[in-house]
């Protein structure tokens, strides 16, 4: 058989390494394959394959669940973790791969060892390690102890050793010595874990002795005493020291007190005062009210102390408090010397980054600054300075902890956003600067240039119009130069860079440039007009965008519309909790009511994951983010479409549980509920959510247990959903940024993977790509919300750390970040990267991606079709705003869509619903209408909109409806994210009409309120 394993060693460190199988076949499929081999090294974690045994120095591997059989050419990457001894790995030697038509040895005895309680001063924990059955050979199996809360010499001897199983015996026991102490503790545990057998493999490795503590606490100690610190104004008559005891007694407390000169001097700033206080039984509190002098000095603030001594039936545990005197009085302001600058960063729909600069012309240098101004917007964030007070429009800002102190010449700035709902941003005025009125130099006049839209054939040029906000009694000049956007000059338009002059008077210059018909039917194109280094003025905006329509007419080869429509219902059939009044699914009700009940939260709400009953958070956050993403890119086809308002309602049923399963206290993000549910429970019931009666236990992220990938993902969802929220619900799109600032906070400062911390995840969403794609992706996705460019400082940074993965997905955003990165910010090495992701995935020479004959490009059996859906999107995206080769990247978005809604050989849809051939079995529980996976009927109920699994392997034929096909039947909230992005794509290019409310109402299943009487 023309099929072959190849071993090679991946990894290396002392006294271990990483190694991996690589099994597969050119020409033939291998259905129930098992390699063995031998090496004198062990083995201590696999995956991708399970080991049926190991006799010796012989290993016998098989195929995991999901990997049973290998399609001709394709590999099977087996990987594992082994430690040697030696300077280098030991070599792999007799290295066989045989197939179910090869008998596999007779499965070997199991080992296991129990795990027992015992008394601190009992002696010894006798351990049984018992064997499933005799055996005719002797089995030995290595035995070691190991610390939990328990320690080896404090509470337990420690243990090595070797077990002889002679033939025929089946239970052998190990003795520990356990060491009786006599303190007080909670019980504790340590661990006996069975390794290295030989004859034998091991059903329960480790068994745990639980030591139950004998010892009696002492009599709890005496209350203690503390003294409060203050701060007190000069002229407030008098400092109100408490003196707190940390609980009431039974008997009379007393102590004595008295003050002490700091910087403040009795007499002159206070009056001192001596005595004893009494606390009678049951009192906790008591107060010492000393004297305030009031002079007319101006001083830094001052100091003095109170100090306990002598204390009776109480211990002191704070014995002094301080009190700061605060001067009252002012020193003459001295003359104002300062500069102060405002400028525009950025600027959007009624919104902008802006900051003021600060420069200390004075030769002393001031120690703490506030700056009072009139302002004609409202500051939604800021940065490097805090908000004292808001009166009306006039802000007073002060320095922040570290700025404070401004040195002769010293310039220091401060930014924030902004929010101008008129979308004309007018400087501040009014300033005044440590009590100080600033003038500002008088103000230069403004230039701005305009955006445009043309048509080829239609307009020979493009003429951009340079305004000056007002007249000079100069001469003014601007440079002008186009840069190429996704029209590129010499084949859309002709570049131009020249010098524009507005003689004394003059407000208003034209720029005409050239724009070139062609025959192509592409989809619209921008190029930029850039203003640069002016004379006489200042630039307000610099860059005009033109976009070219083409007027080549589009064909459509699919109703767009009813697609984008469909995809919402999809979502809707998926929610879990309290369903709303306009709920569209009559198949679906509540379910899940008492989800978090376990540990004391509201987690209802929120979307069933893949046709199951699982909530899980990474997918559930990830594909929130997509559906933001799409929104915020083609917010114009879905308000065009009537879907904008499905979109808000879908992305908010995610972002709702989101805000829920995020926990604060008063240090930021306290902890995150990523999942609710047991998979394993939850896979062994087939029936609707409505009928589950298993248990839904909770689990969480926390600083002792982080998630970065988890917390980055879901920051990134609710900065993104924030500005997609921004116009219609600005309070709840401010609700929504500030959690995602906290929520990644919380990523970047306590980092770790979620399926270490939930280890419950990691045979169904494992983090296989890390965090650090997460974090770059959240702090991009917070960039664009705040405008703050220490997010983009950070993204860039950690994009250096990123793997280049298979595509986007819910694991990995490492070409979603290079995306973003090269609209933000243009950089070639981001396009680059990108670029060649996409001119992968787009190569259909034969080196690039796999392609059936029909024209889908195929990545992997297990949901082939999401990975082609989410690349369309992104390949969409990127051409529509950064580049397109020649038609390239837009050509490959609209085939893979297209190949999806019916545009293949077998004419098949494989949206549910959508067309007149399309899957009928989708794998979902709820839809199914039965409570036997494997039921012969049909399933009840059609799943609108649901984007399936699809082909295995490269064949446009490797695909059947069968509802017990999970690989490629099942269906995602992740599956569909990226399809409604590029699906909103599609129809803001070649346009469709979704269904009318009655035409939704006649589908079966589908009920919409108030519609037909309803």
């Amino acid at each position: 058989m023309m099929s072959n394993v190849l071993y090679s060693v991946t990894e290396t460190w002392q006294n271990g390494f990483n190694g991996k199988l690589a099994v597969g076949s050119p020409t033939q499929t291998l259905k129930g394959w098992t390699v063995t081999f031998e090496a004198s090294f062990n083995i201590t974690n696999i995956w991708n394959a399970e080991i049926v045994s190991r006799q010796g120095n012989r290993y016998t591997i098989r195929f995991a669940e999901w990997n049973q059989t290998i399609a001709p050419g394709q590999v099977v990457n087996v990987g594992f973790t082994a430690s040697y001894t030696g300077t280098t790995p030991p070599p792999v030697t007799n290295l066989n791969l045989t197939t179910t038509t090869t008998p596999t040895p007779a499965p070997l005895p199991t080992l296991s060892i129990n795990d027992l309680s015992i008394g601190e001063a009992q002696g010894n924990a006798v351990f049984t390690v018992n064997l499933s059955q005799a055996s005719s050979t002797p089995i030995t199996v290595s035995f070691a102890t190991a610390n939990g809360t328990a320690i080896a010499g404090q509470d337990y001897t420690s243990r090595t050793g070797t077990l002889t199983f002679n033939p025929g015996e089946r239970a052998k026991t190990i003795s520990i010595p356990i060491l009786n102490d006599t303190l007080v503790e909670s019980n504790e545990t340590f661990t006996v874990r069975l390794t290295n057998p030989q004859q034998a493999t091991i059903a329960k490795a480790t068994g745990t002795a639980t030591i139950i503590d004998n010892d009696i606490a002492a009599p709890p100690p005496l209350p203690t005493l503390t003294i409060n610190d203050i701060s007190v104004g000069e002229d407030k008559g008098n400092g109100l020291f408490t003196v707190s005891l940390s609980q009431a007694s039974s008997t009379p407390i007393t102590v004595s007190f008295a003050t002490a000169n700091g910087t403040a001097i009795a007499g002159q700033d206070y009056t001192s005062r001596t005595g004893t206080l009494t606390f009678n039984p049951g009192e906790r509190a008591k107060t010492i009210s000393v004297p305030i002098l009031n002079d007319t000095l101006v001083e830094s603030n001052e100091t003095f102390t109170i100090r306990l001594t002598n204390a009776q039936q109480a211990t002191i545990a704070k014995a002094t408090g301080t009190a700061t005197i605060l001067d009252n009085d002012v020193a003459p302001p001295p003359p104002a010397n300062q500069a102060v600058t405002f400028n525009i960063i950025s600027d959007w729909q009624s919104g902008f980054t802006g900051n003021f600069s600060i420069t200390n012309r004075a030769t002393q240098t001031v120690n703490g600054w506030t700056l009072k101004f009139d302002a004609p917007f409202t500051i939604t964030n800021i940065w490097n300075a805090d908000i004292v007070s808001r009166q009306g429009n006039t802000y007073t800002i002060k320095n922040a902890s570290f700025n404070g102190t401004l040195n002769p010449n010293q310039t220091i700035s401060f930014g924030f956003n902004g929010n101008n709902p008129n979308n004309v941003t007018t400087p501040p005025s009014n300033l005044v600067f440590n009590g100080n009125s600033i003038q500002p130099p008088p103000s230069l006049p403004t230039l701005t240039i305009n955006d445009l839209t043309v048509t080829e054939g239609l307009n020979a040029n493009a003429v951009f119009t340079v305004n000056l906000s007002q007249a000079s009694s100069n001469s003014i000049t601007v440079n002008y130069g186009t840069q190429s956007g996704t029209a590129t000059a010499g084949q859309d338009f002709t570049s131009r860079t020249g010098t524009l002059t507005f003689a004394p008077g003059e407000t208003s210059k034209t720029i005409a440039i050239p724009i070139i018909d062609d025959t192509l039917l592409e989809y619209p194109e921008t190029f930029r007009l850039v203003l640069s280094n002016p004379t006489q003025a200042t630039l307000a905006k610099a860059t005009g965008t033109g976009t070219i329509i083409s007027n080549e007419v589009p064909v459509a080869k699919f109703n767009y519309g009813e697609a984008l429509q469909k995809s919402f219902l999809f979502y809707e059939a998926n929610r879990s909790g309290a369903l709303p009044p306009t709920n569209r699914i009559d198949w679906r009700r509540n379910s899940a009511l008492n989800d978090g009940k376990d540990v004391g939260r509201d987690l209802t709400g929120g979307y069933y994951d893949a046709g199951d009953h699982g909530k899980f958070g990474l997918p559930m956050a990830a594909s929130m983010t997509m559906l933001a993403w799409g929104g915020l890119q083609y917010n114009q086809a879905y308000t065009r479409s009537g879907q904008l308002d499905e979109l808000l309602s879908t992305i908010k049923w995610g972002t709702d549980y989101i805000l829920k399963a995020h926990e604060t206290d008063s240090q930021g993000t306290k902890a995150f509920w990523g999942q609710v549910g047991l998979p394993s429970l939850d896979h062994a019931f087939w029936g609707a959510p409505e009928n589950m009666t298993m248990a839904r236990p909770t689990f969480k992220i926390d600083r002792q247990k982080p998630g970065s990938d988890l917390a980055g993902e879901s920051a990134a969802t609710l900065a993104a959903a924030s500005m997609l929220f921004k116009a219609s619900n600005p309070q709840y799109a401010n609700l929504l940024l500030q959690n995602a600032i906290q929520l990644y906070d919380f990523a970047d400062k306590y980092r770790g993977k979620y399926s270490d911390s939930i280890p419950e995840i990691q045979n169904y969403y494992n983090s296989w790509s890390g965090f650090n794609d997460e974090l770059a992706w959240g702090a991009t996705w917070l960039y664009k919300a705040t405008g703050n460019t220490s997010y983009l400082t950070k993204a860039e940074g950690l994009y250096n750390g990123i793997g280049r993965g298979w595509t986007q997905n819910w694991d990995d955003k490492s070409y979603g970040v290079g995306v973003l990165l090269a609209q933000e910010t243009g950089k070639a090495r981001y396009k680059t990267d990108v670029e060649n992701w996409l001119d992968y995935w787009s190569d259909r020479t034969g080196n690039g991606i796999s392609y059936t004959s029909g024209g889908l490009a195929w990545l992997t059996q297990w949901g082939s079709n999401r990975y082609a859906a989410n690349t369309a999107m992104l390949a969409g995206i990127y051409a529509d705003t950064v580049n397109d080769k020649n038609g390239r990247y837009a050509n490959l978005a609209k085939s893979q869509i297209d190949y999806l809604l019916g545009d293949n050989p077998r004419n098949f849809s494989y949206m549910v619903g959508f067309g007149t051939n399309y899957a009928l079995n989708p794998h979902h529980r709820g839809a199914s209408g039965v409570t036997n996976i494997n039921d012969p009927l049909p399933n009840r109920h059609i799943l609108y909109g649901a984007l399936v699994g699809g082909p295995t392997s490269a064949n446009d034929f490797a695909y059947q409806d069968q509802r017990n096909d999970y690989v490629a039947n099942e269906v995602a909230l992740d599956y569909n994210a990226g399809l409604t992005g590029a699906l909103a794509r599609m129809y803001q290019q070649f346009g469709g009409n979704p269904l009318t409310d009655s035409q939704l109402n006649s589908l079966p299943g589908i009920t919409i309120p108030n519609v037909g009487g309803v």
